[in-house]
């Protein structure tokens, strides 16, 4: 059943300029949006549009918000949004599983792979494409485990061990276990250490950049 929590996802209207979210490329995997902000906003990809989230596709300038509140996220519609095919006029809870419909032609899957994490996976499904180009975009909770299991926020199939990104206050931090050998640009380190922008992370199987 489709919840209804209306007036905590306020329309915001479009204001400044917003700043990309980072992307994670985890060589072997694929390529992800870390958005970690309260609110993300979704629409359409051309230049100039203020959206965190933009996709190249038949939908609104914006066309949705995605709130953080909790441990849950809520979509907020700004243009005909359906969830699991009903159309919604006001904030909603997603759970896992979810499909949200943008227009005629935009669908995208939330995957919440544990409730032990308030953190979510959104795939876009059909032909279209993020811009730019993403495997999936991580909706961050409190943490988010990269990993070889299927419960893991992203899934590394070759890996044998976790990779675990955790808030510090306002710092996200990474950690992973011993016998991973972490390399940070190319020097050992000590897990856990803060998550910088630019960073090349190596292991014996681990192999990613942010940016």
């Amino acid at each position: 059943m489709i919840n209804h929590l209306a007036r905590l996802v306020p329309h915001s209207p479009p204001s400044i300029m917003m700043s990309p979210p980072k992307i994670l490329w985890i060589d072997g995997v694929g390529s992800y949006a870390i958005c970690d902000q309260v609110e993300v906003s979704i629409g359409q990809a051309f230049p100039g549009n203020s959206v965190d989230l933009a996709i190249r596709g038949d939908l609104s300038r914006r066309a949705a918000i995605i709130r953080r509140h909790g441990e849950d996220h809520l979509i907020q519609p700004l243009q005909t949004v359906m969830v699991n095919g009903r159309e919604i006029d006001r904030a909603v809870v997603l759970s896992d599983g979810c499909r949200i419909s943008l227009g005629a032609r935009i669908e995208l899957l939330y995957i919440r792979p544990t409730q032990l994490s308030g953190t979510a996976r959104l795939e876009l499904t059909g032909n279209v494409r993020w811009q730019p180009l993403l495997s999936a975009a991580l909706l961050m909770g409190e943490s988010c485990v990269l990993g070889p299991e299927s419960n893991c926020h992203v899934v590394c199939p070759d890996w044998t061990s976790k990779v675990v990104l955790f808030r510090n206050g306002t710092q996200w931090m990474c950690r992973a276990a011993p016998q991973a050998n972490i390399q940070l640009n190319g020097k050992s380190i000590s897990a856990p250490f803060p998550l910088v922008q630019g960073q090349r992370i190596t292991g014996d199987e681990i192999s990613m950049t942010l940016e």
